[in-house]
């Protein structure tokens, strides 16, 4: 899809794989190691969701209107809580970027599962070269 930001094959990527390990080398890895960090604070955004709504682990087979405002109420009320109750021990749990997600099992070994995107080869190489240049600055600015 046109705009699909990739990560970088051949380098670590999950943060598992940095764990006890020598810090990112080079802009591949200072670029992917930001990439996962940064796909591990939403998986655990829709972990609290989901923990908090379980209707949105099972959803119905409502049709697509309704599952939207589901959705949507789902986001508003979990918003409520979350300005409005400190200590709750579901934002509590996944807060630690160490915690399990119930997705693990399934996207752990995704990345190594080839997938084509449906898109232009013009496409991704533009995207390559933003990625290389989002890529260096992370690198340069580690560096400073």
């Amino acid at each position: 899809m046109p705009g699909f930001l990739s990560p970088y094959r051949g380098e670590r990527y999950h943060l598992r794989d940095y764990r006890g390990a020598k810090n990112p080398q080079g802009p591949e890895e200072i670029f992917n190691y930001t990439h996962s960090s940064l796909r591990n604070v939403l998986e655990r955004c829709f972990g609290v969701l989901k923990a908090r709504f379980p209707i949105l682990r099972d959803m119905p087979p409502y049709d697509l209107k309704r599952q939207k405002y589901i959705i949507l109420s789902c986001c508003v009320l979990h918003n409520l809580f979350k300005m409005c109750k400190d200590g709750d021990p579901i934002f509590t749990h996944y807060a630690n970027e160490n915690v399990e997600l119930e997705d693990d099992i399934v996207t752990a070994n995704a990345f190594e599962d080839e997938v084509t995107p449906s898109v232009s080869q013009s496409e991704l190489r533009r995207m390559a070269k933003f990625r290389d240049r989002l890529a260096k600055r992370l690198w340069d600015r580690q560096d400073s």
